[in-house]
């Protein structure tokens, strides 16, 4: 999880045990009352949502961020700009750099402009990744295939198509 996303759980945390004292403090927890009850689970259950929240919107914007746009020998992520493919680089193998190198920060490259007529954005894919792990050696030595899922979508026709790994991405893209 992000700075901000520690911050906000552990700010809800906090206030969760104040208003704990307040509860013993004022002698709320001597009361036999059902209303005690009710307000304590609610109470739990606006925390609970309140931390789904942010776990569901923190992978919501890490999808964002794995977005990949192609196109005539460049691509573009929000995170690392556009960048030109390397001669003799397949689109895949340059895809597979940009997420291997995320970071997920909060700072955004600016997207090409689609209307400059020197340089314009005409990108032929959209390749959206749910689900990247790049091939690794666990601390076991065992070896851990590449995870690779998500869709294309091609710009032209507005279709999507699923993958779910490396070579069913570079069938796609060609």
């Amino acid at each position: 999880m992000k700075k901000s996303n520690v911050i906000l759980t552990v700010l809800i945390a906090a206030v969760s045990a104040f208003l704990l004292w307040l509860w013993f403090n004022l002698g709320f927890n001597t009361v036999d009352a059902p209303l005690d009850l009710i307000l304590s689970v609610v109470w739990w259950a606006i925390v609970a949502v309140g931390i789904a929240f942010v776990v569901k919107t923190e992978k919501t914007r890490r999808e964002s961020v794995r977005t990949v746009y192609l196109g005539e020998g460049r691509y573009y992520n929000s995170e690392t700009g556009v960048r030109m493919m390397p001669v003799g680089t397949s689109a895949v193998d340059s895809i597979a750099g940009v997420l291997t190198a995320l970071e997920y920060g909060f700072d955004r490259e600016d997207a090409p402009d689609p209307n400059d007529e020197e340089n314009p954005a005409n990108w032929t894919h959209v390749v959206r990744t749910s689900k990247y792990e790049p091939a690794r050696t666990d601390d076991d030595g065992e070896r851990k295939d590449e995870t690779w899922e998500g869709e294309v979508v091609v710009v032209e026709t507005g279709k999507a198509i699923p993958f779910d790994s490396r070579s069913a991405l570079a069938t796609i893209i060609g």
